[in-house]
């Protein structure tokens, strides 16, 4: 629901401003064949942690636009893997509780519901103890009216919320005006801020972090255990150590490039309206702002609060990456490309929107060739918060499972040489198990040894418009249990997808459901 929002949103400001445009100006991953090859070429012999030219830099010039973070040594990266939601939410609630200094906070989706509110609650407390608290979500992925509600009573209280106006305003900032943002370009209504962030008191010795697929809300803190829709699977890490510094740089990067924009348009810079609208409130007092909450799920959300989940920190050898097709980075596709590029033994992929682009799937069917397992865990359209999703992913199943039937996976001696796919139902065998909702993981191991885990999604829209964040780990102690999780946690609530059903989901046999895959294929690079 919040993905579709944000696309329909987007793709109708996308039709309103884009009528009559070329597509030439659109900036994506090359998928010509011999481009293809030249990409695989160039990921197996560059490195996942080599030097900036390893990666290709953004042609822009402005600050931060070329931004490749350099490695950071164990010394400067301590990481420890949040297991589930709960966790996650501990974590983050006991981090802002401890902040002194500053609480940057990044999400496509902060919603005003019984997680969200309570964040809200804390974040104005230590606003009013003078920490310095700024917030990003996205423009178009937070429609609901309490959620508006809540970037209100925020804001009135002084902290920054960019991506929100009131009145639902904020629409006129994501207008492409040329000469009145850093560069003119005009789809930037569907290219979206995907990163999730927060990092508290960033550049002190107590900074503290935490990134990965969650955005803010009950199912991705997973409030609810009674309803699967409330009831999410997603993964999350946290960070300490002076690889913080790099996702504060990006944080402030995007920020500042929100208030570039606004201040760029003259009389519809909302900044000025809100200090003046702040000046007034100050005198008369606040809005008063009410929401409806459920009080079995305020209950719930404060007994996860009060948890202390165990936060083993491992220093490792890490990347934190920052990739915007804005700027024409892309930098976590080539990531990932190095990271499939170089397992030798395993890959394990947790996608939540799995829709491979032609260079995903030659990458994939490259490291099965060399005889490498390669697992594959995505949603199927029963548990896909957007089956569409699913449905145009599972359109490429059988030219991935094909593979298998190759001679040269045919003369592998290693068990599970391959491709496998899995699909997410949610429901093990176990019927004392929890049924799960929606698989919201982003992330993937090679050899148990390295792990990339972040927002990015291996579909068209990470790779062409979404901005993304991801950290990569070279850590056996990190990559394990991430590894771990997937084999002996996700497979268990999924389905394995035979050849023939992968022949069957390209072909459906009855009307209804071509039409329904037809129509979702006429969006693919949108996915």
């Amino acid at each position: 629901m919040t993905r579709a929002a944000g696309a329909i949103l987007a793709g109708l400001a996308s039709l309103v401003t884009l009528a009559g445009c070329s597509a030439r100006g659109v900036e994506v991953a090359d998928d010509r064949p011999q481009a293809v090859q030249e990409q695989l070429a160039r990921a197996r012999t560059t490195d996942l942690f080599g030097p900036r030219e390893d990666y290709t830099a953004s042609p822009f010039e402005e600050e931060g636009a070329r931004e490749l973070y350099a490695v950071r040594p164990p010394s400067g990266c301590e990481v420890a893997v949040a297991r589930f939601g709960e966790d996650s939410f501990a974590v983050r609630l006991a981090a802002i509780k401890r902040a002194r200094h500053s609480i940057r906070i990044q999400a496509l989706v902060f919603k005003g519901d019984e997680t969200g509110l309570r964040i809200a609650e804390v974040l104005k407390q230590k606003k009013a103890e003078g920490v310095d608290v700024r917030i990003i979500v996205d423009a178009l992925s937070n429609p609901w009216l309490q959620t508006q509600w809540m970037f209100f009573d925020l804001k009135q209280h002084g902290i920054e919320v960019e991506g929100y106006e009131a009145l639902g305003l904020q629409w006129i900032n994501e207008l492409p005006v040329p000469k009145a943002m850093p560069h003119f370009d005009p789809l930037r209504p569907d290219k979206r801020f995907h990163e999730k962030l927060w990092i508290v008191d960033g550049g002190t010795p107590q900074a503290i972090a935490v990134t990965g697929g969650l955005n803010i809300g009950n199912e991705y803190f997973r409030a609810d255990p009674q309803d699967p829709a409330g009831f999410w699977r997603d993964q999350d890490v946290v960070l300490r150590g002076a690889v913080v510094d790099d996702l504060v740089a990006a944080f402030d990067h995007s920020f500042e490039y929100l208030v570039s924009i606004k201040k760029s348009r003259g009389i519809f810079n909302t900044n000025l309206y809100w200090d003046a609208t702040r000046a007034v409130l100050d005198k008369t007092g606040k809005v008063p702002v009410s929401y409806r909450t459920d009080p079995r799920l305020v209950a719930r959300v404060a007994d996860m609060e009060a948890g202390t989940p165990e936060t083993v920190f491992q220093p490792s050898r890490c990347r934190f990456l920052h990739s915007r097709p804005r700027m024409r980075e892309n930098f976590i596709l080539e990531a990932y490309l190095k990271l499939i590029a170089g397992a030798r033994e395993e890959l394990l992929v947790a996608n939540a929107y799995f829709v491979p682009t032609p260079l995903v799937r030659a990458a994939l069917r490259e490291a099965a060739t060399r005889c490498v397992a390669v697992t594959l865990v995505t949603n199927s359209p029963d548990t896909n918060d957007l089956p569409e999703i699913s449905l145009v992913g599972r359109g490429h199943y059988r030219e991935l499972l094909d593979i298998n039937g190759s001679s040269d996976v045919a003369r592998c001696t290693r068990p599970g040489a391959g491709i496998r796919i899995w699909e997410w139902t949610g429901k093990s065998a176990d019927p004392d198990t929890p049924r799960y909702g929606t698989m919201h993981s982003k992330f993937a191991v090679a050899d148990r040894r390295i792990a990339l885990v972040g927002s990015y999604n291996l579909d068209p829209r990470s790779a062409k418009l979404n901005s993304e964040t991801a950290i990569v780990v070279d850590n056996p102690a990190i990559a394990g249990p991430l590894a771990r999780s997937i084999v002996e946690h996700d497979l268990r609530f999924s389905d394995e997808v035979s050849r023939d059903e992968a022949a069957e989901f390209e072909h459906p046999g009855t009307v209804s459901a071509r039409l329904r895959l037809d129509l979702a294929r006429l969006f693919e690079d949108q996915l």
